[in-house]
This record gives C-alpha cells, sequence and structure tokens, in this order.
C-alpha cells in the first residue's frame, strides 16, 4: 500500500514537473510528448488522447514532432485497444528512427486482431531494417507460430535467441516448437522453465492448444 502510494506521488510530480516545462516553453513539444506518454501509462487515456490532438495542432508545421506525436498517439489507442485508429497514426510516422518501432507496432496490432497475414508483412518489414531487435524477432516467431510455419517460426526464435539466449520467451517458443515436432533434444523447454517455472507453468497451456492444432491437421491430411 505505502509502495502504490509512493508511486502515485512521483507520478503527480513527474506531471508537475512537465506541466510546469511546458509553461516556461509552450514550444517545448518534447515536454508534450513525455506528458501524452505518462498520461497514457498512467491509464489515463482520454486525457492523453486529447493532449496528444492538440498537441498535433500546435507543431503542426514541425515535421519531427509531429511524427514523434503520431507514434505516441498510436501507442495511446493500442493501449485503448482501438487497433485501426492506432495504425492510423502509427502509419504517418517517417521519422527513420521512430519508422522501425511503428512499423512494429503496426504488426503487434494486427496480431492482436489475429489477422496473422497482415501482421506478417509488417514484422518481415521490420526484421529487416537495420535496428531489428529481440521483441521483433520474438514477434515474428509467434507470428509464424499462429501460421503453424514451424519451420519459420524455429528460424525467428532462434534468431531472438542470437541476441539472448536467456530470454524466457524466444526460449519457451522454440521449445514449443522442439515439443510439438518431437524433436530429439529441447534445451530450450528447459531454459525456460529455469528462468521463471511459474510464468512456464502459466504459458504450459499453449502446448496443449498448439498440439490440438498439429494433431487435427495431421488427422484431415
Amino acid at each position: 500500500m505505502v509502495e502504490a502510494k509512493d508511486e502515485e506521488n512521483k507520478l503527480q510530480a513527474d506531471m508537475h514537473q512537465l506541466v510546469e516545462l511546458i509553461q516556461k516553453d509552450e514550444n517545448n513539444w518534447r515536454a508534450y510528448v513525455d506528458l501524452v506518454n505518462l498520461l497514457a501509462t498512467s491509464e489515463n487515456l482520454v486525457e492523453a488522447e486529447e493532449l496528444g490532438l492538440k498537441s498535433l495542432a500546435l507543431f503542426k508545421e514541425d515535421q519531427v514532432a509531429q511524427d514523434n506525436l503520431h507514434y505516441t498517439l498510436g501507442n495511446v489507442y493500442y493501449l485503448a485497444g482501438s487497433y485501426e485508429r492506432a495504425n492510423e497514426f502509427f502509419q504517418l510516422v517517417t521519422d527513420e528512427q521512430l519508422k522501425y518501432d511503428a512499423v512494429m507496432m503496426q504488426a503487434q496490432t494486427w496480431y492482436n486482431q489475429q489477422n496473422y497475414q497482415k501482421a506478417l508483412v509488417y514484422a518481415l518489414t521490420g526484421t529487416e531494417m537495420p535496428e531489428n531487435d529481440l521483441a521483433g524477432f520474438i514477434l515474428l516467431g509467434n507470428i509464424w507460430l499462429s501460421l503453424e510455419n514451424m519451420e519459420q517460426a524455429a528460424s525467428a526464435f532462434e534468431q531472438a535467441l542470437s541476441f539472448d539466449e536467456n530470454n524466457f520467451d524466444a526460449n519457451f517458443g522454440r521449445g514449443l516448437i522442439a515439443t510439438v515436432l518431437k524433436e530429439a533434444s529441447n534445451p530450450w523447454f528447459k531454459r525456460a522453465q529455469a528462468l521463471d517455472e511459474k510464468h512456464f507453468e502459466q504459458q504450459a497451456g499453449q502446448l496443449d492448444a498448439l498440439t490440438q492444432i498439429m494433431m487435427g491437421n495431421d488427422t484431415n491430411e
């Protein structure tokens, strides 16, 4: 209870500081972006949306500000579960430094909507960019897994493991495939369980669901 109160106090202090920065310099678009992000992560989504849209109008002549605000607003709508609206803003991002994140967020929104083909298009685009990272290949692996392409999924998870061999999600994903395909050895499941046994047990239901799907496909064949 005390910890929650401390977090609330820190949040209020951070918001107050950002408001002061804006009052001192109304052209400080970064303070607006930070405040929108803070409102969103604290689940004040309506306020975050209102401030974000207002900020877009205020900085309509500044392309860098526009890109950052478009990406930030995309995240606001993503957190609100408004995935189509989120993608509208992610698509507007042109800044090279933000482009990768925007593309991968579009992949994530389509994945959340179970539109795996569209998610795949964006994830493949993102993972071909220089900024490709661990999270991007884990998402790609999960998309391939949802499309029941075990070979491509395994490749994506192995690429993720090349970034961090002790990542739980990458190990669990690769171990899931090894189990379904009945591979001779499965060091990935062992490592995932050792990394986080509680999470491992929670995720184990995925194996049952995927096995049933694969058995159904085998029966149909």
